[in-house]
């Protein structure tokens, strides 16, 4: 090797981006090995038609439905500030990003042992521990999450995160379409609630699994905020959000956008209420959503690389205020058309996990993404709210009254969008 050549690798400097650049590449597929395995998972334990074909057939109704729906997706987002001030304590996020996970994975085993048992157990007990499960399930998931999103943001540059998150939204989006015909079979060939059981139960390996990408990410150790207690944290929302116009118009965008997601599992309740609701259509719905998800993964790359996140965000937000209202057309037609809305449901859902992340770390640096996560989170308050009132309102009135207040409030998050300033 030339003197030169060694001069220049001996440089502190030169040495310093070599490492950095081999530990992006390194996290960059460990990052990958997670999403891979969770994807798995996450077509096992969907809570649009898994969660919720099982909560009606235990024999719950729409308010039940929406129960399930404000644990399993508003309590992970109001606990987080919680969760964020006890982290940004903390120089690294990796332990109690694990502890979160393992959590999960101990939930659905548990929630596949209660159904291994259920034929023995009266409803109301079945359904309370079932809840209990995905209580379990929601809130190790916000302790887990904040974490994940804090190491993904220290583990990877800018210039990378936009490639690793429509690279991860791409391979999961093949995982779940392949593992979504897995779950159809399970549904469709096994009686209940043996179907149920079996798909938790492989769900809480896969999981476990997934771990593993975890363990092998190299994460760099962090500043510790000031904002490293709960008490502090809420003293200090006010302050934040009028000196940062991004974070509070992102969490207005959030708080409006989200009723497009939430609403989804609402579309099972409709399918029973107007079809029926049996191990084949749960199925199918189970495939056509999973399906739009993989498709529209490549949609959204595009237009990812020309209007970067907050374009994706303008489409989810466009799709999911018109979904609702869709819904309430093609239910009044046959089965064979309703059963479409599932197929579209999967472009809303991708979008949503593709910008709303995205967009956090682009308004976010290194030192506060734990506590804006935690803040966001816990002021997502339509997100824990609407799911509960949603389904008191389809019991008392009907399936037209929330539907068509949902949609407004959704087309209103583009205006919040248009007012946030990511970085370039």
């Amino acid at each position: 090797m030339p003197p030169s050549r060694q001069k220049d690798i001996s440089n502190p400097l030169l040495k310093k981006i070599i490492v950095d650049v081999n530990n992006s590449r390194h996290n960059f597929i460990a990052f990958l090995w997670h999403a891979l395995f969770l994807a798995f998972v996450t077509t096992f334990i969907d809570v649009n038609t898994v969660f919720s074909s099982l909560v009606l057939k235990i024999g719950g109704s729409s308010f039940h439905v929406g129960m399930l729906t404000g644990i399993a997706v508003g309590l992970p987002l109001v606990t987080q500030l919680l969760f964020a001030g006890f982290l940004a304590g903390r120089t690294r996020k990796k332990p109690f990003l694990l502890m979160g996970i393992y959590l999960r994975v101990l939930s659905l085993a548990g929630m596949g042992y209660t159904l291994a048992i259920a034929e023995k157990s009266d409803p109301s007990i079945l359904m309370f521990t079932v809840f209990l499960w995905v209580g379990l399930f929601a809130t190790s998931g916000a302790f887990a999450g904040i974490s994940y999103t804090d190491i993904l943001g220290k583990a990877l540059p800018k210039s990378e995160r936009r490639r690793f998150l429509i690279s991860k939204q791409a391979i999961a989006s093949v995982a779940m379409l392949s593992s979504a015909l897995v779950v159809r079979h399970l549904v469709i060939a096994l009686p209940y609630p043996k179907n149920y059981m079996v798909i938790f139960i492989i769900a809480a390996a896969l999981l476990f699994i997934a771990t593993g990408g975890f363990w092998a990410i190299r994460e760099a150790p962090g500043k510790v905020s000031p904002l490293s207690r709960m008490l502090k944290v809420l003293k200090a929302i006010p302050h934040v959000l009028k000196n940062d116009k991004n974070l509070s118009n992102y969490i207005l965008l959030i708080n409006a956008s989200s009723l497009g997601l939430t609403v989804i599992p609402f579309y099972i309740a409709l399918s029973k209420a107007r079809f029926g609701l049996s191990g084949h259509q749960i199925g199918n719905y189970l495939l056509l959503q999973f399906v739009g998800m993989a498709l529209s993964t490549i949609i959204w790359k595009k237009i990812a690389n020309r209007y970067k996140f907050k374009g994706i965000s303008f489409c989810y937000a466009l799709m999911g205020g018109l979904l609702p209202l869709l819904a309430l057309v093609l239910s009044r037609t046959s089965i064979d058309f309703f059963q479409w809305i599932f197929f579209f449901s999967g472009f809303v859902i991708s979008a949503g996990k593709i910008s709303i992340e995205g967009i956090l770390l682009e308004i976010t640096t290194n030192d506060n993404r734990a506590i804006y996560a935690g803040i966001s989170g816990t002021l997502s308050l339509t997100t824990a709210i609407f799911p509960l009132i949603a389904g008191m309102l389809i019991e008392r009135y009907t399936f037209s009254t929330v539907f068509i207040f949902a949609s407004p409030v959704i087309f209103s998050s583009i205006f919040f969008l248009k007012r946030i300033q990511c970085k370039p």
